[in-house]
C-alpha cells in the first residue's frame, strides 16, 4: 500500500475511534467501537455502538448508508464479531453488504472471537488489513481488553495531592488540594468509569456523594470498603439522587456486630457483601474485584483515601494512577501511600509509559503500573 493510502486509512481510522468515544459509559462491559464506510475517499456513512445490548458499530453504519455499499471499504477500530450474542453476527451483515475491503484498528482479545472474525471475511473474499492505528484502539478499549481476558476490571488509583505528597493536612482536611478544572475532570472520570470505589475514613471525613454533577454523563456504582463497618447509612454515598447502585464490602465480625445498621443500608437498597478476613489483615481486594467482575463491573475508579490506596498497592491490584499534583506544599500532612509497604530500590511499584499535561494550575501525571 502506498503511503498515502496509510494516511487515508490513520485518518478513517482515527474518525473511527472519535465515534467510539461516545460510547463511553453507555456500552460496558462491551467495548467502545466506531466504524465508517468510505467510497472513492469520500465517507458515505458513520455509526458506533451507543448503549449495552444495542446494534454494534458495523450494524449502524452499513444501515445508515441510504444504499448499497457494495466496493466500498468499511473501516471499525475493533474487529467485527461473528458469533450470536445480544446481537447477530456483524460479520454476516458485512459479508452481505458486499463491500471490498474492510479495516481493522485491532484484533478482539475475546476467545470468542479472537481473529475468527477477521478469517470468516477473508473467507468471504473480502480483503481484510488488520492493525492500522493498533496502539490507539488498544488504549481506547484498555478496560475491556483487561476485563474480556481476565474476568477482573480495570483498577485506576486517582488521587490529589501537594507536591510533597499530601493528600490533607494534618487535621485532615482536604477540600480542596486541586483546583476547579481538576475536579471537573474527576467528575468526567466518574461517568466513563463502572464503579467508584473509597474506604470507610473518606466517607467519614469527607462525606463524598461520588456522583456526576459537573459533566453530563452517568453515575457509577457507588463503593465502600469498611471491614469494621464503622460508616453512617446516613452518609451521602448512600443518597438515592439516581438510580446507580450502592455496594458496602465489609468484614465477617461488623455483618455479626452491626446487623441494625446492616438493615438501615439495606432499607436504602444499599447491598452489604461479606468478606472473611484473619485477623487484623486488609480485606482481600482480589476477592472484591473478582465479585464486582462477575458483576459485568469492567472498569473501577478508586478515589480514596490513603489507607485504600495503600491497600490497592500492597495486593497488586492497581493497572493506572493519576496523579493531579497541586503547586502547594503542606509539611505536616496526612502522606498519600503511608500505609504502602518499604520496599528497597529495585522492587518498588514503578509506572511506565507516563504522561502529563498542565491543568491550570495542576498538573495530572498518568502512569501504567509495571507488570500489571
Amino acid at each position: 500500500m502506498s503511503s498515502s493510502g496509510s494516511r487515508l486509512d490513520e485518518l478513517f481510522m482515527t474518525e473511527c475511534l472519535l465515534l467510539a468515544q461516545k460510547g463511553a459509559g453507555f456500552v460496558s462491559p462491551n467495548p467502545m467501537v466506531g466504524a465508517v464506510v468510505v467510497r472513492g475517499g469520500k465517507v458515505i456513512s458513520r455509526g458506533y455502538h451507543k448503549k449495552f445490548g444495542g446494534p454494534h458499530a458495523e450494524v449502524n453504519a452499513l444501515r445508515s448508508s441510504g444504499g448499497s455499499v457494495r466496493g466500498a471499504t468499511l473501516y471499525v477500530n475493533l474487529e467485527p464479531c461473528n458469533f450470536y450474542g445480544k446481537t447477530p453476527p456483524c460479520t454476516d451483515l458485512i459479508i452481505s453488504s458486499r463491500v471490498r475491503r474492510v479495516v481493522v484498528g485491532t484484533k478482539d482479545p475475546n476467545p470468542v472471537v479472537a481473529g475468527e472474525g477477521i478469517q470468516a471475511l477473508r473467507r468471504a473474499g473480502i480483503d481484510v488489513d488488520v492493525g492500522v492505528l493498533d496502539a490507539e484502539c488498544r488504549k481506547l478499549n484498555e478496560f475491556f481488553f483487561k476485563f474480556i481476558t481476565s474476568g477482573l476490571p480495570y483498577v485506576t488509583l486517582k488521587l490529589a495531592q501537594t507536591l510533597d505528597g499530601k493528600i490533607a493536612d494534618k487535621h485532615g482536611n482536604s477540600k480542596w488540594i486541586s483546583n476547579a478544572s481538576s475536579r471537573t475532570l474527576t467528575h468526567y472520570l466518574r461517568s466513563r468509569y463502572d464503579a467508584v470505589l473509597v474506604g470507610a475514613n473518606t466517607v467519614i471525613v469527607d462525606n463524598p456523594r461520588l456522583t456526576v454533577r459537573h459533566v453530563e454523563g452517568r453515575d457509577p456504582m457507588r463503593i465502600v470498603v469498611s471491614k469494621r463497618l464503622s460508616i453512617s447509612p446516613g452518609a451521602r454515598v448512600f443518597s438515592q439522587r439516581r438510580a446507580a447502585r450502592r455496594v458496602v464490602f465489609t468484614g465477617a465480625n461488623a455483618v455479626r456486630r452491626q446487623r441494625r445498621k446492616i438493615m438501615q443500608l439495606k432499607r436504602k437498597n444499599v447491598e452489604v457483601i461479606e468478606l472473611s478476613s484473619d485477623g487484623n489483615e486488609d480485606l482481600s481486594l482480589n476477592r472484591v474485584l473478582r465479585i464486582l467482575g462477575e458483576r459485568g463491573i469492567s472498569s473501577l475508579l478508586v478515589e480514596g483515601g490513603a489507607t485504600t490506596f495503600s491497600m490497592f498497592l500492597n495486593q497488586n491490584c492497581v493497572d493506572k494512577i493519576m496523579f493531579f499534583v497541586a503547586p502547594r506544599i503542606l509539611g505536616n500532612g496526612l502522606g498519600t501511600f503511608r500505609g504502602v509497604r518499604s520496599c528497597v530500590l529495585g522492587r518498588e511499584v514503578q509506572l511506565r509509559d507516563i504522561s502529563t499535561w498542565n491543568l491550570g494550575s495542576d498538573i495530572v501525571v498518568e502512569g501504567y503500573v509495571k507488570g500489571s
